[in-house]
């Protein structure tokens, strides 16, 4: 019986440590029940957002996202400048990178693409990073 639970105990150490190592994404999940196109599409709110490290400040605004299984999305943005409350709204097509460490979007109307490294991926939460030149943008989106 000590034989067999060693054994077992053995066992389920191996494999945390193999499924904690596993993750695609910096942040993980390192497990996880849904595909990534299950986890990825639906509702989402921006919730936090730094450049080089530093909180940017949100306040006065608001950014929903909406990703939809068919490779479409939306984007509404809503801002207050000097008392005037301005709306923006961009859809787009969206794809995986062919390693699903990227996600690559296109605006509509609008040439060329735009690829944020998927820094993590759960069910209620999606950072992406872009990158350009020497300013990094980390974007935290919270499940609708």
């Amino acid at each position: 019986m000590k034989k067999l639970f060693l054994i077992g105990f053995a066992t389920l150490a191996l494999g945390s440590a193999t499924l904690t190592s596993c993750s695609k994404y910096e942040e993980g999940p390192s497990l996880a029940l849904s595909s990534k196109n299950s986890r990825l599409t639906g509702s989402w709110k921006l919730t936090a957002q730094t450049t080089n490290s530093a909180a940017d400040d949100l306040t006065g605004t608001t950014h929903t996202m909406d990703i939809a299984k068919d490779g479409t999305y939306s984007v509404l943005v809503n801002y207050t400048y000097m008392g005037f409350t301005y709306t923006n709204d961009f859809t787009g097509t969206w794809v995986f990178s062919d390693d699903k460490t990227q996600l690559i979007t296109t605006v509509d109307g609008l040439s060329g693409t735009d690829t944020q490294t998927i820094v993590r991926l759960a069910g209620k939460e999606l950072k992406l990073k872009a990158v350009n030149g020497t300013e990094t943008v980390i974007q935290t989106w919270t499940a609708q």
